[in-house]
């Protein structure tokens, strides 16, 4: 894993975020344009930096470091949740995803 990794996901996050870039960066303790400079390459974050950048947009850390280019940020953070669900509900949301995945019949 290398920087531009890193760098890549922090403005992957920020930009879903409900929070804006300047916002985050200033909780962070920086500069309105940190978050910025990280994805252009300007600022290297140390770990601890990243590690509170997740705690601010409660990003599980294990989530934010695994590479899965094959999943959208969208599928990541929906796998997260459910990591953390009740097992009740993950059955819940199972079968929901099934029947959406059912094709659909008489529609005009």
């Amino acid at each position: 894993m290398d920087k531009s990794f890193v760098q890549k996901r922090m403005m992957e996050y920020a930009r879903q975020s409900s929070k804006s870039m300047a916002e985050i960066s200033k909780k962070m303790g920086h500069r309105d344009n940190y978050i910025s400079g990280v994805g252009n390459g300007r600022f290297e974050p140390k770990l601890d930096e990243v590690l509170y950048f997740c705690e601010l947009l409660d990003i599980v850390p294990s989530e934010f470091f695994r590479e899965q280019e094959d999943l959208t940020l969208d599928q990541q953070e929906l796998f997260a949740l459910v990591r953390k669900a009740e097992p009740s509900h993950v059955k819940i949301l199972l079968a929901m995803i099934k029947e959406l995945q059912k094709p659909r019949r008489g529609r005009s």
